[in-house]
């Protein structure tokens, strides 16, 4: 007998809960360090690059866990997975109360670093699992989740280090990444709607259309060769790499003379294209398909570094460059569950996602180093600004390559 499906779906309280999680690890837990670093570096007198390595530490370890995390998360009990990875994210901030020495943040560095490992394999898969429909904009969704909590809490961790101090507001920003991680996993989080008893959302829908033999096709998991992985993985990180500007955006704002209260304005239009963007591609994704929405997306991608390149006579054009660079964040969020997805089908795709952004973690950790030292040896951002332009446009002709083979291989 077949079940029949109620208005309301648990489905849509796991996204509420994927919100929370991607909100409380990335929004609040990674989005907000620089906030807390800049107080930190004023106080203690460290300077900007010796403790910005605790960035690339945190990014090397997520690559490392992220395998490990994973599948613990995919095989244990997911409860206490998340539970204990966003522990050990705590502890990275409590931590931060005591510390004195600059080695000290670079053990925090660890300690985020595997808290953070595996979200954006699993809330993807998680969100899979219970959407059968809409599975780009519910990801869309909750990967924007890291944008906009990270721009809501940020000026609230400004005003806490003001009347409290930046160890106390630490220790309440991973308080409230650890509440924001825990209460939805322990009270909502489930992998999968079998587990109690249930279809995934809109399963009546795709059970009608899979009667055709073009849906049957594209629901069919297909063996693809090695080389698909390293094209796939290749173009999803040269497109995300300029996601590693966004931190530079203030400087560059001063560097072409430019304000502080411009540059905080610049970063203040990135984050609304981070969340506007990841929300797009989603929606693009399910209307015309994830190639077409990642070809547009690039080539607004390549438009914002020429707007950035030529803003230095016109701040409006640097607040316009840099919201549109904000849909950059979609390359390494949104975009990739869903490229391996369309390419590997809803069996296979997950350990490719995995392998993926243990390998995008690692190169993003070097990138996040490489591109401000473009401008210590050049004295302009006009370089990384070409480099972007150029990583904007390359996955265009790749991702065609990804296509061509993939239907290859399907209609084989």
């Amino acid at each position: 007998m077949q079940e029949k499906q109620s208005k309301f779906h648990y489905a849509w309280l796991i996204l509420f809960a994927a919100v929370c999680i991607q909100g409380g690890i990335i929004g609040v837990m990674v989005n907000c360090t620089g906030v807390i670093f800049s107080a930190i570096i004023e106080d203690l007198g460290f300077r900007s690059g010796d403790l910005s390595i605790y960035y690339t530490i945190r990014a090397f370890l997520q690559a490392a866990a992220c395998g490990v995390t994973t599948k613990l998360f995919l095989n244990k009990n997911p409860k206490v997975i998340m539970t204990g990875l966003a522990t050990l994210g705590l502890a990275g901030y409590v931590g931060m109360y005591f510390y004195t020495q600059l080695w000290q943040w670079y053990f925090s560095g660890i300690l985020v670093g595997i808290c953070m490992s595996c979200v954006l394999v699993v809330i993807p898969v998680v969100l899979n699992n219970w959407f059968a429909t809409k599975n780009g904009l519910v990801i869309g969704i909750a990967m924007a989740a890291s944008g906009l909590a990270g721009a809501v809490f940020s000026p609230v961790l400004s005003s806490l280090i003001t009347s409290m101090g930046w160890r106390k507001t630490a220790v309440i920003n991973g308080l409230t990444a650890f509440l924001m991680i825990v209460l939805p996993t322990l009270f909502i989080l489930v992998r999968t709607p079998e587990e109690k008893g249930m279809k995934p959302y809109g399963w009546q829908e795709v059970a009608e259309k899979a009667a055709s033999v073009e849906t049957k096709k594209e629901n069919k998991t297909y063996k693809m060769p090695s080389s698909m992985f390293f094209i796939c993985a290749f173009s999803l990180i040269v497109a995300g790499i300029m996601t590693q500007f966004g931190n530079q955006l203030p400087m560059l704002a001063q560097s072409v003379g430019y304000t502080i209260q411009i540059g905080a304005m610049v970063t203040s239009c990135n984050m609304v294209g981070n969340v506007a963007g990841k929300l797009l591609i989603g929606v693009m994704a399910d209307r015309i398909g994830i190639f077409p929405s990642v070809n547009l997306t690039s080539i607004v991608i390549a438009s914002s570094t020429v707007m950035l390149l030529f803003s230095g006579a016109n701040p409006v054009m640097m607040y316009a460059g840099a919201l549109l660079l904000g849909l950059v964040y979609s390359m390494g969020t949104t975009v990739p569950p869903l490229v391996f997805m369309e390419v590997y089908g809803p069996d296979e795709y997950k350990v490719h996602l995995s392998r993926f952004q243990a390998y995008n973690s690692a190169v993003m950790a070097l990138a996040s180093s490489a591109l401000p030292y473009i401008y210590d040896f050049t004295g302009s951002f006009n370089g990384a600004l070409i480099l972007g332009f150029v990583f904007a446009v390359l996955p265009i002709f790749t991702f065609a390559v990804v296509k061509k083979k993939a239907n290859a291989i399907k209609n084989a």
